[in-house]
């Protein structure tokens, strides 16, 4: 059999088969660099306006800041050879033998393999598709933003009020996807520090912790003002501080994550995050069953 190794993304893929998703690709990099919560965001006019998302994503694009793209996803029957060459070539492609002809990629692998002499015309097609955001569901920390039950199925979440510790946990789950709010580039001015139940129900152990937490964020400042840049002043700040995050993947990895994190021997916070997930995916008729 002669496979022909030279198929690319761009052989078979086009901007039209992610038209249902690209917005969160622009989301996901307001995330970055947005102190404010999901509403700020979903009024923010670089995701909501067509043609200022697509500049904003091209100049992106040309900075070869690709990872957004990754939040937007699409299926595509293909052939079984041109799906297995692909699934082969490109990391955090999705490829099931339940779907033999099937392949699953992002906006991600099509962005990065188009040559930069393409991005005017691209990026102008891109006004054309400008499907709304419209979140699916919301519990304590998180908001479902898409949902394709299709294949090995794709999913987009939003999280708020969570901390660093549990992020720090998550991102090794490396076959998802994240965009995370900066410290480089956001001020801590009106973040806040997550407090554990356990040290806020003892109030010598909460007396103490608000006393260093404090200390942390007065060294922050002083940094600062002594023209230390933020990335740098920010390794002060205590790893408990609320963050924001938008996780995406296949739902097949998103079960993985799942499983892997509701038992009871999982730290209580991202144990939160993964029932949250599960309940969610639940209210939408997902049965995980279909995604193992």
């Amino acid at each position: 059999m002669n496979i022909d190794l030279n198929k690319r993304i761009r052989d078979f893929f086009s901007l039209e088969d992610f038209k249902d998703s690209i917005p969160l690709a622009a989301l996901g990099a307001r995330t970055c660099y947005n102190k404010g919560i999901l509403e700020d965001l979903l009024n923010d006019s670089r995701i909501t306006d067509a043609e200022e998302r697509s500049n904003f994503l091209k100049r992106l694009a040309l900075r070869e800041h690709f990872s957004v793209f990754a939040h937007s996803f699409a299926y595509k029957s293909i052939g079984l050879e041109n799906a297995l060459v692909l699934a082969a070539k490109y990391f955090k492609s999705e490829f099931n033998p339940r779907y033999p002809d099937v392949i699953g990629v992002s906006l991600r692998h099509l962005v990065e393999d188009l040559p930069k002499e393409r991005y005017d015309e691209f990026f102008k097609k891109m006004v054309k598709y400008d499907v709304p955001i419209t979140p699916l569901g919301k519990k304590e920390h998180i908001t479902l933003l898409y949902l394709n039950p299709e294949y090995d199925g794709y999913a987009v979440f939003f999280l708020d009020n969570i901390s660093r510790v549990m992020t720090h946990q998550l991102v090794r789950h490396t076959a998802l996807n994240y965009s995370q709010r900066s410290q480089r580039y956001i001020p801590e001015g009106e973040n806040y520090t997550i407090i554990p139940e356990s040290i806020y129900n003892n109030n010598l152990a909460l007396h103490y912790f608000e006393v260093a937490e404090k200390r942390a964020v007065v060294t922050y400042y002083q940094l600062l003002e002594f023209d230390i840049k933020k990335e740098d002043a920010r390794f002060i700040l205590p790893h408990g501080r609320r963050t924001t995050i938008v996780v995406s993947g296949t739902l097949r990895w998103i079960y993985d994550f799942i499983s892997k994190r509701k038992i009871p021997a999982a730290q209580w916070e991202i144990r939160q995050v993964a029932n949250e997930m599960d309940e969610l995916l639940k209210e939408q008729g997902i049965k995980i069953e279909h995604y193992q």
